[in-house]
Parts: structure tokens; C-alpha cells; sequence
């Protein structure tokens, strides 16, 4: 699939057969690269918001925080819990705002159906990480 032009909702970039994966509350493994050049993954969840973006929620505690403010380069990869063979590719340009109110948190306390408690300790950090995709991969491809 071609390199994909910016898009104010990433649904638009993904064919039809695979946005369910970005609809379902699901754990995606979230690529960056670390100061060495080298890929550093971890499971993460996501959520398509009311503006069409796709975005995450980390702390500034964490590797990939790190490696996100010196390299926006990612790749988010999702697996179709009921057919491994299906999966969603997005190759992204990271964005990431402060987020003091924990409002990303609470979204995903939401769609993931579990206590927001669990998802916050005090005194942490929180930044939305917004996923402006470049290039999305779907396979199986999409019949044309």
C-alpha cells in the first residue's frame, strides 16, 4: 500500500475490512526507536477518539516516551485476536500534548471497561499520544 497523505481520521486510511481491529478495545504492540537506533516494542492500547485520531496515553516515566521526544517515528501493530494471519499495520509520526486531567485515561477507563483508578498513580506524567499514520498495512489485502 502507498505512503497515505495526512488524514483528519485515520478510519479514512484503513480499508473497511480491517477497521474493526482499530474499533475493538484491543492491545497493539507500539514500535519506536531507542538512542541507539535500535526498535524498542511494548503493548499498549488505543482508541480511535471523537476526532477521528488515533491516539494512546503514556507516562513520561516510560522508554517510549523517551524515545518518542527524540524520534516520532512508530509503528503501531495489531493482531486479530480470533485469526492471527489478520493484521493492521500503521506506520506513524508520533504526537504527544500534556494531558494533567487524565482525559485520555478516563476514555480508556471507559472502552476498556476497567477502573480508571488502575490506570493513574499519583504524581505521574500523563502525555495523549496522537498517531498521525504515513503508511497503513493491512493483510490479507483488501480485494480491490
Amino acid at each position: 500500500m502507498p505512503d497515505i497523505p495526512a488524514t483528519p481520521d485515520i478510519l479514512s486510511a484503513v480499508p473497511e475490512s480491517h477497521r474493526d481491529l482499530l474499533r475493538s478495545p484491543l492491545t497493539a504492540t507500539l514500535t519506536t526507536i531507542d538512542a541507539h537506533g535500535r526498535p524498542q516494542s511494548t503493548a499498549v492500547w488505543y482508541f480511535v477518539d471523537d476526532d477521528g485520531q488515533l491516539k494512546g496515553s503514556i507516562t513520561s516515566d516510560r522508554q517510549k516516551y523517551r524515545n518518542l521526544r527524540r524520534n516520532p517515528d512508530c509503528d503501531l501493530f495489531v493482531i486479530d485476536p480470533q485469526n492471527p494471519f489478520r493484521t493492521l499495520e500503521i506506520r506513524a509520526e508520533a504526537g504527544l500534548a500534556a494531558d494533567p486531567d487524565k482525559a485520555t485515561v478516563r476514555k480508556f477507563a471507559k472502552i476498556y471497561g476497567v477502573d480508571e483508578a488502575m490506570l493513574v498513580r499519583a504524581g505521574e506524567d500523563r502525555y495523549t499520544l496522537t498517531l498521525r499514520a504515513r503508511r497503513v498495512v493491512a493483510n490479507p489485502p483488501s480485494p480491490a
